[in-house]
């Protein structure tokens, strides 16, 4: 029953987004603004983290002291992806469903939001025992992170091209 209920509201869902061309717009429009500004602050971050574990001259300290307000604003920016991206795939689920594509993506933003779960770990180790023994782990999610990032972000243009 459940089941029914989710198909009928896709259904219904996907007839609205069809003929409403000023709602689908402006979903995909929130969609590219949070990849800008959710991706465009975590590469930023990720940069300065993976820049001061290369320069000694870098006061680590103090680029740690910036990270908990950019990974706020990018767990914002996810959770409008994640509303704006169910919305999208709801409105063209059967094309969405079949393409391998929209899968790979999906596991891809699986492990990105696991990743920012141990960067998060990764932070709350160095409140712990200090930026002197936390800071490997926290360099090799940031760049874990940037890859992830770039390969989600290829696998959408893909995907647009190829559904």
């Amino acid at each position: 029953m459940t089941t029914n209920v989710i198909a009928d509201v896709a259904v219904r869902w996907s007839s609205y987004y069809d003929k409403h061309q000023a709602v689908s717009v402006l979903i995909r429009f929130l969609h590219l603004a949070a990849i800008v500004l959710g991706a465009g602050s975590a590469l930023i971050t990720d940069r300065r983290v993976l820049g001061a574990s290369l320069r000694k001259s870098v006061n680590r300290d103090e680029v740690f002291a910036t990270l908990r307000p950019d990974h706020l604003r990018v767990a914002v920016c996810m959770i409008v992806l994640g509303i704006t991206g169910i919305l999208m795939t709801a409105a063209d689920s059967s094309t969405y469903f079949a393409s391998k594509i929209f899968w790979v993506k999906m596991t891809l933003v699986a492990l990105l939001l696991s990743n920012g779960a141990a960067i998060v770990l990764a932070e709350r180790r160095i409140g712990r025992v200090g930026v002197a023994i936390g800071w490997r782990r926290l360099a090799i999610t940031a760049g874990v992170s940037v890859l992830l990032w770039l390969t989600i972000l290829y696998m959408g243009v893909l995907l647009t091209v190829a559904a």
